[in-house]
């Protein structure tokens, strides 16, 4: 649930002309009811579970239990993935491995020669100093058997089959680039990666905001950065939603001449209705850290030390695995005293609707790509009010107010004088329905995927 679904679900329905193999990589666990109904000419591959025991297909561990074990491929995952200095051949090579190879890859993990690997390929990559990467924290033994742990999980997401098809279409710089850089490698597939946020620097930002070592630290962010290098150096084109993802990709490496943006789109009303006037602020997303609900709690608290009569309302659920911050969420509302002028509202089916009988629209995030949130918003004439991330200040530039993330007396000063200020709300609401007219439709999103794909699909014929 959220921008990137939304996202997903618009380019399998809105392309017909494509037949969508949706492969999920998940955490394991009781699978979930989706939450979106699958057109005719898509259909879901049996899915990559991630922190499971998933058995390996029976024909393929016949074939591979004849193949010598690679002992040494722990170690080669580790060097790969965390070094400064990675490189992409040896760590495809080795991904290319686990597929052929999926029965060997708990034998190797389980060897004595295994963990020789990994700890020598460890211990190498931590004396190494570069300009890219700050100094190594000491890890200890527990450290050690996690990331163990993390790079057998890579190494049987590798492992897993997945469809042959004419391109990969990634959906970020993450776990979800193991399997098309083993497809790309086996049949030549070439790649797509659409970046929403920055992984990297999603990553970066969790390891900042959560309590945990330094060990713990540098592993995630390490791996991440690693996947992500992997994912931008593999892939044919990379198709940020943002012009300020683009800056983020180039800074790690990625030529310019294989960057193309492609700005998120979405359905354009009629003649947007009016505003309801009565002061009420409108957010949705899900409740998350990297949305930053806290502060957007304390912006409602300093909102409604002005204007007591204010109702803020905020639509979407709880992130799976983030019940603890959901209830910090809940306690904080609590402690602030805003009693019935801060509403949870739960799930909603209905984003346009919700926004609609908004006043102003209110987004508090610490990490965006380009959210569907505010092109909505945008889209029914609402005034947007939004910390400077990702692609919003370009986006919200003469059609909302931006202050920086965290910023709870700016962000606050903003939401009060647009409800202050019908008129100037009503001015920038306007221009923000006719900058997603002009740029940011459904039909211009879906052309510059539909061509991507055509041309990536038979680069001969383009």
């Amino acid at each position: 649930m959220g921008g990137v679904s939304s996202w997903c679900d618009l380019l399998v329905h809105g392309i017909d002309t494509v037949e969508w193999r949706i492969l999920p990589i998940v955490a394991g666990g009781v699978p979930r009811e989706p939450l979106f109904k699958l057109p005719p000419h898509a259909r879901v591959v049996p899915r990559v579970e991630i922190w499971s025991e998933m058995r390996v297909p029976i024909g393929v561990h016949r074939l591979a239990s004849r193949v010598e074990v690679q002992t040494g491929l722990p170690g080669i995952l580790a060097r790969e993935l965390l070094s400064p200095e990675a490189r992409l051949g040896p760590l495809v090579s080795a991904l290319v491995s686990c597929r052929l190879q999926p029965s060997s890859i708990r034998r190797a993990f389980r060897s004595a020669q295994g963990w020789k690997s990994f700890v020598a390929a460890l211990s190498s990559v931590m004396s190494e100093e570069s300009s890219q990467a700050g100094s190594s924290p000491l890890l200890g033994a527990l450290d050690a058997a996690l990331l163990y742990q993390m790079l057998y999980w890579v190494a049987r997401t590798a492992a897993a089959p997945a469809p042959q098809v004419d391109v990969s279409h990634v959906t970020a710089a993450g776990w979800a680039v193991i399997p098309a850089l083993v497809n790309q490698a086996l049949h030549g597939t070439p790649l797509l990666l659409t970046e929403h946020g920055v992984y990297v620097r999603e990553a970066y930002l969790a390891a900042a905001r959560t309590p945990m070592t330094a060990a713990s630290r540098f592993i995630a962010t390490r791996l991440a950065r690693g996947l992500t290098r992997a994912a931008y150096a593999a892939a044919d084109v990379i198709s940020p939603v943002s012009d300020a993802n683009a800056v983020w990709e180039r800074s790690l490496g990625v030529d310019s001449g294989k960057i193309e943006v492609i700005y998120n789109g979405v359905r354009i009303p009629g003649t947007p209705a009016p505003p309801p006037r009565k002061r009420r602020v409108v957010s949705v997303g899900r409740i998350d850290p990297l949305k930053d609900v806290h502060t957007m709690l304390r912006v409602a608290a300093d909102v409604a030390a002005r204007l007591p009569d204010v109702e803020f309302r905020h639509y979407g659920p709880v992130t799976e695995g983030q019940e603890a911050y959901g209830r910090s969420c809940y306690a904080l509302l609590d402690a602030l005293g805003l009693g019935d002028r801060f509403r949870f509202m739960g799930r909603t089916t209905d984003a346009n609707g919700v926004v609609r009988d908004a006043d102003v629209v209110l987004m508090t995030s610490i990490s965006e790509g380009l959210p569907l949130s505010i092109l909505e918003a945008m889209a029914q004439a609402r005034p947007v009010v939004a910390t400077g991330v990702g692609g919003v200040p370009d986006l919200v530039r003469g059609c909302g107010m931006v202050a920086p993330p965290g910023d709870v007396h700016a962000l606050g000063s903003a939401v009060t004088a647009l409800l202050v200020n019908p008129v100037l709300a009503d001015r920038l609401g306007h221009r923000g329905y006719a900058r997603v007219r002009r740029r940011f439709t459904e039909e211009a999103c879906l052309d510059s995927y539909r061509a991507l794909l055509n041309t990536l699909a038979n680069p001969v014929a383009a």
